[in-house]
């Protein structure tokens, strides 16, 4: 992104760029700061959204490498968006220091020009964790749905218009400009540049907004190819329940990419109202980094929810014990006779048959008695035993 042609005095490093610029077309200095622009809220999502990612991630990593030990290319590829979305997060957690949220003719020469290096970075890393993430569920209906399969065919489709639109948005995030360093250098002369790097707002507009929308029309695509599970006349109401669930997670993701649709065009990614891309930008940005964060939750849920729900069962159990005495009635040969046994009759006389019976699995002596014994359970309470299991 060039910007030589408008330069009106010669800048420094310390020199403000209202200074080099001029005053904006229209003047936004007096609009309230939105709350996505403020630092704490910047950082506190997308920190937020990325440990729940690495949790997730690391959770089905674990079961398919150690539990299962069926790894496969969905999982190279969901371990590449992890890498290239926290090299994404620190990136753009430093674009905070130097000018995201702020107005940019306020920020410095050398402020702006290092907004635009981490820009430049930073798009490259989103649009290669955007891809990957996308490539492993698509890798993932592979394992899951039989060869021929509609499912099947339609995810072998996606795999190849996915691997299309990442290769061609990542070589125009990687290649601005003839020389890439004229992508963030403000006083360069003559520069040529387009896509990500054109100064003409039309054509640096439509680069990110049809990145965007074909990036929301594969996240529908990706979302509704595994619900004809739902319709199938064999799946469990747990199966249904389950599907259920993960179509509101991958409504989620659709939510926040049409809504970084909406938001690129209505401020023409910063050119809208007035030319003021860090001001106008850090919305669009940290809706991309939440979509992603919840497409890989998306990804890795079915992975290691089966293997871990029984565990969860286990641990979120409540088991109510009650007192109970039991009355035993003995048949000898004088006849039935029914007693109760304390506990120190019991001690006195260990020898006790019935005693022997439970505790000496060997016993087989017959001293002439034949002892028959009938457990008659009495609550204490008036109650049966009670189980809650709260999974």
């Amino acid at each position: 992104m060039v910007y030589a042609s408008t330069i009106k005095v010669k800048p420094h490093d310390s020199t403000q760029l209202i200074q080099i610029f001029g005053p904006p077309s229209y003047d936004n200095f007096g609009e309230q700061r939105p709350f996505t622009n403020e630092p704490e809220c910047l950082i506190g999502f997308t920190t937020s959204f990325l440990a729940l990612s690495w949790i997730f991630v690391c959770l089905r990593l674990y079961v398919r490498l150690r539990v299962v030990q069926m790894p496969g290319l969905d999982d190279l590829f969901v371990l590449l968006y992890l890498i290239f979305a926290t090299a994404a997060l620190i990136v753009f957690l430093l674009t905070i220091k130097y000018g995201a949220g702020q107005h940019f003719l306020l920020l410095t020469v050398r402020e702006f020009t290092t907004y635009l290096k981490l820009f430049y970075a930073l798009n490259i890393n989103l649009n290669l964790a955007a891809a990957f993430i996308k490539l492993s569920l698509l890798f993932q209906y592979l394992r899951i749905f039989g060869r021929g399969t509609w499912a099947y065919r339609a995810s072998l489709v996606g795999i190849v218009f996915v691997t299309l639109w990442g290769v061609a948005y990542v070589l125009l995030s990687a290649f601005p400009c003839a020389t890439v360093s004229d992508a963030w250098n403000i006083l360069a002369r003559n520069a040529h540049c387009w896509g990500y790097g054109s100064q003409d707002p039309d054509l640096f507009t439509a680069t990110i907004v049809s990145h965007n929308i074909i990036n929301t029309a594969f996240d529908i695509y990706i979302t509704f190819i595994p619900f004809q599970l739902y319709f199938q006349p064999d799946v469990t109401l747990r199966t249904r329940l389950g599907l259920m669930v993960l179509l509101l997670m991958g409504a989620t993701v659709v939510t926040l990419s049409v809504w970084r649709v909406h938001d690129t065009i209505y401020y023409k990614t910063g050119w809208y109202p007035t030319h003021d891309p860090t001001w106008y930008g850090p919305k669009s940005i940290l809706l991309m980094v939440l979509e992603i964060n919840v497409a890989s939750i998306c990804a890795s849920v079915p992975i290691f929810w089966p293997v871990l729900r029984p565990y969860l069962g286990a641990i979120f159990v409540t088991r109510e014990f009650s007192v109970r005495h039991e009355l035993r009635e003995t048949t000898t040969g004088t006849g039935t006779s029914t007693h109760w046994r304390s506990e120190t009759d019991l001690n006195a006389h260990y020898k006790d048959s019935y005693v022997m019976d439970l505790v000496d699995p060997f016993s087989g002596k017959d001293d002439g008695h034949h002892v028959e014994s009938r457990a008659r359970k009495i609550d204490s309470d008036g109650q049966k035993m009670k189980w809650w299991h709260l999974f």
